[in-house]
């Protein structure tokens, strides 16, 4: 998977029911791209890896670059956006990505400036409008994070944008794959069920 190709990212911040490697198995099976593992989940690391390197999905660990390296993650996460881009791509060197959490559009200028992979842009429902006045900001993959529901995803996708941010909360429930889905199909995918 290249980051210019995924649409659907997935912020794990705490071992779902059944375990780490299961649900992330299943997320991807409903369309997820990418796997984004918090703070306290890097006990996990091992396992999420496998799995996302089995199923071409790209993984991410958050907020320490020498904990992403150990883990062979294909990037790091910072979740504050005042935090030195440039310390964090030194250590994760040219092939890993670095994104950044923004919540404002100076944080997102900011990052775009200091050459940034992707953003996780935080305004939910009103990240539309938020992109549209980020100039320069075309070549980079931003996804709208922070939305409620499913409802917030499509306003979003209505809006221009087709890159999506969900916390694992959004899929806990019976059928991971199928909530998964859901959030596929508001970006125009057809995902097969996931084999019984």
């Amino acid at each position: 998977m290249r980051l210019e190709d995924a649409l659907l990212y997935l912020i794990l911040e705490k071992e779902p029911s059944g375990g780490a490697g299961a649900f992330c198995e299943a997320a991807i099976a409903g369309g997820v791209d990418v796997i984004h593992l918090g703070r306290g989940m890097v006990g996990a690391a091992a396992a999420v890896r496998e799995v996302c390197c089995r199923n071409d999905a790209l993984f991410i660990v958050s907020d320490d670059p020498a904990v992403a390296v150990a883990n062979k993650a294909d990037g790091t996460h910072i979740s504050d956006a005042s935090e030195p881009v440039g310390q964090y791509r030194a250590i994760m060197g040219d092939q890993g990505l670095v994104g950044v959490s923004t919540h404002s559009r100076n944080d997102a200028l900011l990052a775009l400036e200091m050459g940034v992979d992707y953003l996780l842009h935080w305004e939910g429902a009103a990240c539309g409008a938020a992109f549209a006045t980020l100039p320069g900001a075309a070549g980079n993959a931003l996804f709208a994070a922070g939305l409620a529901g499913l409802d917030d995803a499509r306003a979003v996708v209505d809006s221009g944008i087709y890159r999506l941010c969900i916390d694992a909360a959004a899929l806990e429930g019976d059928d991971v794959t199928a909530r998964a889905a859901a959030y596929s199909r508001i970006l125009g995918r057809s995902i097969k069920k996931m084999k019984e």
